[in-house]
Formats: C-alpha cells, sequence, structure tokens
C-alpha cells in the first residue's frame, strides 16, 4: 500500500509575524518541522517509540523554495511525505504548502538519516526496528542537496554562543534555530527590499551547549550568498571538527 500525504493546517499569528506583518521563514520551517514529526507518527516511526527501540531520525539536509509569503491572518496547509529512500541511506522526504485557496506557497526537500542512540553512527533506513512506508512518486523538489563549496572573501559575521533555549529534544540546536542565526546576518534592505527566494541548510555537526559558533559570509554571487556556521572554540578542542552547518540563501532581486 502507498504511503499517503500527511498534512497539518496552521493559522499565521501575531507571534508568527516578522515587523512587516510576514510569516518568519524560521516559522515556516518549525511548521514544516511539526508536519515531519506528524508523518513519522502516523507512519508507525514516531520519535518516541524509535527512540524506546535505541533509534532516532536526524535531518541532515533542508532547501525551502518560497513562492509567497504568508500574512498575518492567513490559513495554510503543510503537506509532507517520504518520496525516495536513497540507496539505503537516506530517507527523502518533500513538503508542500499552501493556501486556503490551493495555490502553492513553498515548495521544500529534506534528507534524514537513521542514527542508532548507543553508537551515536548513522545506518542504513533499512535497520530501522520500524520500516518507514512505501514512498511515494510525487516530488515537490527534484533537486538532490548537495554540500555548499566555500566562497571568496570570507568575513566574520559575528559569534553565537549555545543557549538553553536553542536546543531541542536531542540535547543541541534546533534546525530551525540555524534559520534565525542566518536571518541575523542578512541587512534589513536584504530581507524587505531583495527578498528571500530560498534557503538551503546543511547540518554537518551538532552544536552543544555552551558552543561558540562562527558565522561567516563569503561573497555573493548572482542572486545568492552562502555561509558557513565554524567552530569558535578550537583552540579549546584542537580536535572538534570545524564546520557546524552550511547554509545559501537565494534573493529574488
Amino acid at each position: 500500500m502507498m504511503s499517503e500525504i500527511t498534512e497539518l493546517k496552521f493559522t499565521v499569528r501575531f507571534s508568527d509575524c516578522d515587523e512587516y506583518g510576514r510569516l518568519k521563514l524560521s516559522r515556516l520551517f518549525q511548521f514544516m518541522e511539526e508536519a515531519a514529526i506528524a508523518d513519522a507518527e502516523r507512519g508507525g516511526f514516531g520519535l518516541w517509540r524509535m527512540i524506546k527501540a535505541g533509534y532516532t531520525s536526524a535531518i541532515t539536509r533542508m532547501k525551502v523554495r518560497i513562492n509567497h509569503t504568508p500574512l498575518m491572518g492567513e490559513d495554510l496547509r503543510v503537506s509532507t511525505w517520504i518520496k525516495e529512500i536513497y540507496k539505503d541511506k537516506v530517507v527523502l522526504k518533500d513538503y508542500a504548502v499552501v493556501d486556503s485557496q490551493g495555490r502553492a506557497l513553498a515548495e521544500g526537500t529534506s534528507s534524514w538519516i537513521l542514527v542508532n542512540l548507543k553508537t551515536g553512527f548513522a545506518e542504513p533506513p533499512s535497520n530501522s526496528p520500524y520500516p518507514f512506508p512505501i514512498q511515494l512518486e510525487k516530488s515537490a523538489m527534484p533537486e538532490m542537496l548537495s554540500v555548499l563549496p566555500m566562497g571568496e572573501d570570507p568575513q566574520l559575521v559575528y559569534t553565537e554562543h549555545a543557549r538553553n533555549s536553542d536546543l531541542d529534544l536531542n540535547h543541541h540546536v534546533n534546525h530551525c534555530r540555524y534559520v534565525e542565526w542566518i536571518l541575523d546576518c542578512l541587512s534589513k534592505e536584504e530581507i524587505k527590499e531583495r527578498g528571500i527566494r530560498s534557503l538551503q541548510l546543511n547540518f554537518v555537526n551538532q552544536v552543544p551547549l555552551g558552543a561558540n559558533v562562527n558565522i561567516i559570509r563569503f561573497k555573493d554571487t548572482n542572486h545568492h550568498v552562502v555561509f558557513f556556521g565554524m567552530n569558535a572554540d578550537m583552540e579549546k578542542s584542537p580536535t572538534t571538527n570545524r564546520c557546524h552547518f552550511q547554509a545559501r540563501v537565494g534573493f529574488r532581486e
């Protein structure tokens, strides 16, 4: 039997909006995260069930393309589904966001890995104690998300410190918080006038409580800008991996 699409409904509230009355990009990512959690629960591989069996799912890459930014009071429907298990290495999950009239607001794609909680290492999705449902032959974004290369002229924007409020149940910075970190690196003109068309995030190494992360911005290329979140505690721990995350912002203009 084919897997069905999971759909959640949301209303854009005051607390979801930025200073211009538009849905915050981080809140859109959170809506999609909630849809993914609901999809896992309905598919039989929900968070607590997997944890009891010694496993969890971890997001490794995600990209969202925005067609229209919802305003306060608008109703949204966020749909998600597993579209493919790629070479028994990653689970590919897509998203579609529409308004109350069914018009496309945003599309997204993401990759997930199965993590053994005892070893801390990724395992093939086929090892899951609760099998992932059969995939849908439906694609919101057909592209595979690749590693982002370093650009030219790296500049330190600021240093972020991982605090209690940044963490989620996995005891490290939630991926939606990276969205806010990146937006804080953009100017008001870039956010309001140029507008954000897309955002890709690659999650390389977890950011634990107390870690310091240097947000590095590289020179713009056409309508995109790339950021790297680099470990800022190398002198304290030379064996720590350098890169925590990569991000690419696409502008409308």
